[in-house]
């Protein structure tokens, strides 16, 4: 009978990962790197491999790119060299990192209630939650962040509840996902980690876990894993250090320097993105509104809290970083991100207390015994999926292969630089052999390490240097534009693109460049 019993939980589990793989990698091939972010990252990657340079981060030929550490490029580069130079291979990393966050939220749930159906609920919740799964299609550094603030979260609780040299081991491990989730997106792990210090204050247990004699040990596999990159860089090129401050630290927590959402109203972005983020999940806490009011707006609830170490560390694991990230300076909606992993365990709880007793875990009975929860599940799945395939092909200005496509038609064979005004193009490092270069007409552009290149300067080099190049702009900023390169003495031969874009061809000393 046992045997039967190991039999049935291990096809459910090899089920549950095909699933998985189906959920994740399916359909990430066909859509093209579409900008802002993934054209970041890739048109990076893409350099790093050019260059021969793993440390120092270009985008582009000339532009040191710092905004954020290593990791994503390192991924990008990894599935490069496995499945080649795709589409799929640049999403590959991110996919992989999706999955192993979607299995250390089960190991998480598993850990803190020794309950496998809840584990499997939580992994399955967490997968299907509309914003982890948006978030897992598009190359970004926040999936990988949650891997490893999930995986310290998983080795924190570890470690409070083992002893003598397994509780110093645990304490080591959590140093090394701190340090590499620092390495994937600076000080933004150190946010969720706050759930830990409050955790530890709240059980009066904070000297006893930190200040022991393995302390230093930690704190030098965390230096070692999270900030040795950034001391390499702040050596190695003048003004990192500072960018590192301001562009990490102060412009996001305290200054509005980057303009995103701030001030108390800007807070209001996460009421959206945790209450329909969460679909279709987040309607099971509609349902039990009354037990949600009784508990949270209950004072002796809250007061009860620290003797129950479980729903303290949720507690604390989803309200102390949702309070970091709205009184941060900046706001985005995926900055939320790692606080749905304990709200798809708490999810999970509240719905297998209300679920059916599991008496066997054999694939017949579960698809008996659940048949309404599970066809729902499955058809939120197969929309899932079906949503991937068609954003592949919805037509948008942002996708690079698209864009690409309509400005290879224009461009004669040769060496020439496209430069992009104000509106980045960094994905069509991914898609062609020519240079792409930034430029700006604005008087204040975009703070980045390396200072954006007006136009007219830019302008002033295809003069200089009889350099080929070529604009890529919107159409509302045709006549702009032009005016502007009037100014240095070039007039420009307009061809026009879909989505409103074009191209300005430069005409220099009466004959046209391209």
């Amino acid at each position: 009978m046992v045997k039967k019993q190991t039999v049935a939980e291990t096809m459910v589990i090899l089920s549950f990962v095909v699933f998985l793989l189906i959920l994740t990698f399916s359909f990430n091939g066909p859509r093209g790197i579409w900008q802002p972010d993934e054209g970041y990252y890739t048109g990076t990657a893409i350099t790093m491999l050019e260059k021969g340079n793993f440390l120092i981060l270009y985008l582009g030929e000339d532009e040191i790119f710092l905004d954020k550490p290593p990791m994503i490029y390192w991924g990008i580069i990894a599935g490069f060299k496995i499945l080649g130079h795709s589409e799929f291979a640049v999403r590959f990393f991110h996919g992989f990192c999706f999955v192993l966050t979607i299995l250390a939220v089960g190991g998480l749930s598993y850990f803190m209630f020794q309950d496998r159906w809840l584990a499997m609920l939580s992994s399955l919740i967490y997968a299907t939650m509309v914003i982890p799964f948006i978030a897992a299609n598009f190359v970004t550094p926040d999936t990988i962040l949650t891997l490893w603030a999930t995986l310290s979260a998983l080795c924190f609780w570890k470690s409070i509840k083992s002893y003598g040299m397994t509780r110093i081991l645990w304490q080591m491990l959590l140093c090394v996902s701190v340090g590499l989730g620092f390495l994937s997106k600076g000080p933004a792990i150190l946010i969720p980690c706050g759930a830990m210090f409050a955790f530890l204050f709240f059980r009066k247990e904070f000297l006893q876990f930190f200040f022991t004699r393995w302390f230093f040990l930690g704190i030098s596999i965390f230096v070692l894993t999270g900030l040795s990159w950034y001391i390499y860089i702040g050596f190695k090129i003048p003004g990192a250090f500072s960018y590192f401050f301001d562009n990490q630290i102060l412009g996001r927590l305290i200054t509005e320097k980057y303009n995103r959402n701030p001030g108390i109203t800007g807070a209001l972005i996460y009421l959206p993105v945790l209450v329909f983020g969460s679909l279709p999940w987040s309607i099971i806490w509609l349902e039990k509104k009354n037990l949600v009011r009784s508990s949270l707006f209950n004072i002796q609830w809250w007061k009860n809290l620290p003797q129950k170490p479980q729903l303290l560390f949720l507690t604390c694991y989803f309200f102390i970083p949702l309070a970091i990230l709205c009184t941060a300076s900046s706001k985005l909606g995926l900055y939320a991100l790692p606080i749905f992993v304990p709200l798809a365990i708490a999810t999970a709880k509240l719905w297998k207390d209300k679920a059916p007793i599991i008496k066997s875990y054999a694939l017949g009975y579960l698809l008996k015994s659940f048949a309404r929860p599970v066809k729902l599940v499955i058809c939120w799945i197969i929309l899932l999926v079906f949503a991937k395939l068609a954003i592949a092909y919805y037509p948008t200005p942002d996708n690079m292969k698209t864009l690409w496509a309509s400005v290879r038609q224009s461009l004669p064979s040769g060496d020439y630089e496209i430069c992009t005004i104000d509106k980045r193009a960094d994905g069509l490092l991914f898609y062609s052999t020519y240079g792409v270069e930034h430029l700006t007409k604005k008087k204040d552009p975009y703070p980045a390490f390396t200072k954006t290149e007006h136009i007219l300067e830019e302008a002033k080099e295809f003069i200089r240097e009889n350099e080929h190049g070529v604009f890529l702009v919107a159409e509302d900023d045709i006549v702009e534009v032009g005016n502007i390169l009037k100014i240095s003495g070039v007039e420009c031969r307009v061809v026009h693109l879909p989505h409103k874009k074009a191209l300005l061809f430069p005409i220099l000393n009466g004959k046209v460049e391209l």
